[in-house]
């Protein structure tokens, strides 16, 4: 059955990205509106096309692109696990919230396997919240206070929560190998909410950390009594792993360390960093069909999750790019940067690394060269994830 679809343009970009498409589609008209004889099968097939073939125009498309038709609309699932409805909500496979019963992994307020964990509510807004960890040699010691790392979970800015399986499992032995306190902090999710919404966030819970410090310093009752009680606020470290290591990037262009004061960061932690740029790495050219990270979801990711219009050489994806806050004058405490030889970001990781040490800044570069894009979560290489764990741990407590 075929029936007329309506495509109404509203961004030129999305116009010239369907007029690429040549004799691909049977246009009649581009004059602001275009009509397609089409059934909504076969228009919602050539959309998937474009999307793997040309690199997608998913984002132009959702956004500039209005849908009508005499048939029911389709749901899109523009990634594994993450869906699009015909109302423009998203619905992933497990979504973010405030802390309820949809998150993956339970907090255990108790100690459970030496670590005890609960919820905390950042700012109720913005719907930013936190899980803390404790590591079970703080029992019944008030006095000596553990360093604190403020971890954020990856998830290419889209999918992913504070308290979903990978952060609890990463934060628990973060607790573990280095003897810290741990927040796991949650942001808001492309595409409902893109770049720089995500910094932003994060920067909101530096702020809210640094109030903990202050209520600490004052020793008021306001703050939370496991910071209160068990955290070094002169000792605090920022960590992400993929999208949360370019958070943790991040971090430091939004939020300069000496406005955070009295609170103290002493380190940066990005392991494996979320970052790109519009030309293809030789990284990504070695490993394009990569299980964890293909090249299509890679870039499909960033679309989602950039300011409408960007290209993957804007700053928030590419922190070498002409338009991006130069290394060189961004306040860097120390870094850490953990790398996978076999990543398809490793070309850019390694750039990032480079250009730090180029800067003058005080880096250390960690490198697992048979490490995937999820190394810390396959067994096969526990023993190099002990060996990263020890550099972690190391970097922590090296000022001691």
């Amino acid at each position: 059955m075929l029936v007329r679809v309506e495509l109404v343009v509203n961004e030129k970009r999305a116009c010239n990205s369907f007029i690429q498409l040549g004799s691909r589609i049977p246009w009649s008209r581009i004059d602001g509106s275009v009509p397609l004889d089409l059934s909504i099968e076969e228009v919602f097939a050539q959309l998937i096309a474009l999307a793997v073939a040309m690199g997608s125009i998913l984002e132009e498309i959702s956004a500039a692109t209005t849908f009508t038709s005499k048939e029911e609309e389709k749901d899109i699932e523009v990634l594994p696990g993450m869906v699009i409805k015909v109302d423009g909500t998203v619905v992933r496979n497990s979504d973010h919230a405030l802390p309820t019963t949809d998150i993956n992994v339970s907090s255990s307020p108790i100690f459970v396997n030496n670590v005890a964990s609960k919820d905390i509510v950042i700012d109720s807004e913005a719907g930013v919240w936190g899980r803390l960890f404790l590591p079970e040699s703080v029992t019944g010691d008030h006095t000596n206070k553990l360093p604190l790392v403020v971890y954020y979970h990856g998830g290419g800015f889209c999918m992913g929560n504070a308290g979903g399986e990978s952060p609890t499992y990463q934060s628990i032995r973060l607790c573990r190998t280095s003897n810290v306190v741990v927040i796991s902090a949650s942001y808001r999710l492309a595409p409902e909410d893109r770049l720089p919404v995500a910094f932003k966030d994060a920067c909101t819970t530096m702020s809210w950390l640094q109030k903990q410090c202050k209520y600490q310093a004052g020793e008021a009752e306001a703050g939370d009594p496991w910071l209160m009680n068990h955290a070094d606020f002169s000792r605090v470290f920022v960590m992400g792993q993929s999208a949360g290591g370019n958070i943790a990037h991040h971090v430091a262009v939004f939020k300069p360390i000496d406005e955070l004061k009295p609170l103290i960061v002493q380190g940066i932690v990005p392991i494996v960093p979320f970052f790109s740029a519009e030309a293809i790495s030789e990284s990504e050219k070695n490993v394009s069909e990569d299980e964890i990270l293909p090249l299509g979801k890679h870039h499909t990711f960033w679309r989602l999750a950039l300011p409408l219009n960007a290209t993957r050489d804007h700053p928030y994806c590419n922190p070498l790019s002409a338009d991006a806050p130069k290394l060189a004058e961004v306040k860097f405490p120390r870094l850490l940067v953990i790398v996978g030889g076999k990543d398809p970001l490793y070309t850019r990781q390694i750039e990032y690394y480079d250009a730090l040490k180029q800067a003058g800044k005080e880096v250390e570069l960690v490198e697992v060269p048979e490490g995937t894009h999820i190394f810390r979560k396959i067994p096969a290489l526990e023993a190099e994830n002990v060996r990263v764990d020890k550099a972690i741990s190391d970097f922590i407590h090296k000022s001691e």
